[in-house]
């Protein structure tokens, strides 16, 4: 590669800052010892109450590439048009403030874009686990030369992977600003679970402007996991809107690039699923009191837009997802049957437990062994414990619900 005359054309490099001051100068470091050199900065320090501000400004005094805006107060919301106001370069790259990049990572990046005369240039990342010092493979696929929107149709599972950040990749201002505007009422309906799923979204419309994409099978970017990558303040059923926003948006990309294949609309619907599973993971892991977290996993399985999309999902995939985290559910409520058992076993089977009656369900609430067996979807052993603990005076709820597990037997998971 012929650096002086191929590297001459800017490139933005964006990033916010808030209380990273364990990170933020190994972020710094990776950057200003890029070996593509023409870049500018732009680095908002966000009213960080750390150190993060004056390791900022130490680094901001020795290279004239970084350009800081010093916030005095934590600020959400205003990426879009601070970058569409202050960017220079023809190129756009963003970098969280607790990662940091190969020195190469510009210039690979760079170079590929600009010879294949693609539209972005995506690369492969490492996920660094903070608690173990540990680094491995971020979850994506393998892809590497020039695809355009036509292989998506056989090729939407790999490229989804990449989908879901804005890092790793290098961007053309005039995409990304016509992509931003296009996000405008997108973001809107995202902003009351703190914007989460907008990265996915913002790259699918991005695509869609795209005649090439450029894939380098190689990982350059180090993306930090820690305590802050999952804030408890923003796990909750707002969260639910923005799966269901993003679902929609993803369902439109497959209908536009002309690749509504089944495969295709199933992993559209399997994600889903599985950000939800994150959801329940991040609220049972999270620091929020039992009740707390008790209350909002009631609010997620109760709410009418996940029933209606439960009943219209492939059974056994998704009971597998939700089984786990509806079962911790039931073992720490306090009151099971005020709580919503109905609804639970609903979300697992609506077909099979629509047909239980009341009265059964107000005994199954009682019976904590039981209930270990129904949750987990272990059918054969629920079955041959009602035989164990059968009584004259249970015998109808235990005969209902036998008739509905044979039931379900007979039909099978397709049900």
């Amino acid at each position: 590669m012929d650096k002086t005359s191929k590297m001459n054309k800017l490139i933005t490099i964006y990033t916010q800052a808030y209380n990273v001051e364990p990170y933020i100068e190994q972020c710094i470091k990776s950057v200003i010892s890029q070996t593509y050199c023409n870049f500018e900065w732009l680095l908002i320090e966000n009213g960080s109450t750390d150190g993060t501000k004056e390791i900022i400004r130490k680094y901001e005094q020795l290279d004239s590439r970084i350009k800081v805006d010093y916030f005095k107060q934590n600020k959400t919301g205003f990426a879009g048009d601070y970058i569409r106001e202050n960017t220079n370069g023809e190129y756009i790259v963003r970098i969280d403030s607790d990662d940091w990049i190969e020195r190469d990572y510009l210039e690979k990046l760079f170079y590929q874009l600009e010879s294949q005369n693609a539209d972005i240039s995506i690369c492969g990342a490492l996920d660094y686990e903070e608690e173990t010092s540990e680094e491995f493979p971020h979850e994506y696929g393998h892809l590497e030369g020039v695809y355009t929107l036509q292989d998506i149709h056989s090729n939407f599972i790999e490229m989804r992977s990449y989908m879901g950040t804005n890092w790793g990749k290098l961007f053309r201002k005039s995409i990304f600003f016509k992509t931003l505007i296009k996000m405008e009422e997108v973001y809107e309906k995202l902003k009351q679970a703190s914007f989460f799923g907008g990265d996915t979204a913002f790259m699918l419309y991005y695509l869609l402007e795209c005649k090439k994409l450029v894939f380098i099978d190689k990982r350059m970017y180090h993306y930090r996991i820690h305590g802050k990558s999952y804030t408890a303040n923003t796990i909750g059923i707002n969260r639910i809107t923005n799966y269901f926003v993003l679902m929609g948006i993803e369902k439109e990309f497959l209908m536009k690039c002309n690749a509504q294949t089944a495969e295709n609309n199933t992993l559209v619907e399997l994600s889903f699923w599985t950000s939800l599973e994150k959801l329940l993971k991040g609220i049972i892991n999270s620091e929020l009191p039992l009740e707390e977290k008790l209350k909002k996993i009631q609010e997620i399985y109760t709410d009418p837009r996940i029933q209606q999309f439960r009943k219209e999902s492939d059974n056994s995939k998704v009971r597998k997802i939700l089984s786990t985290y509806v079962a911790w559910y039931f073992v720490n409520m306090s009151d099971r049957n005020k709580m919503g058992l109905r609804d639970l076993l609903d979300l697992l089977d609506p077909e099979i437990f629509g047909r239980i009656t009341e009265k059964t369900y107000e005994w199954m609430g009682h019976q904590s062994e039981l209930m270990a067996y129904m949750l987990m979807g272990e059918y054969d052993g629920a079955q041959k414990y009602m035989v164990h603990i059968a009584t004259e005076n249970n015998k109808i709820p235990i005969s209902e619900l036998q008739k509905t597990l044979d039931l379900k037997k007979v039909l099978g998971e397709n049900v």
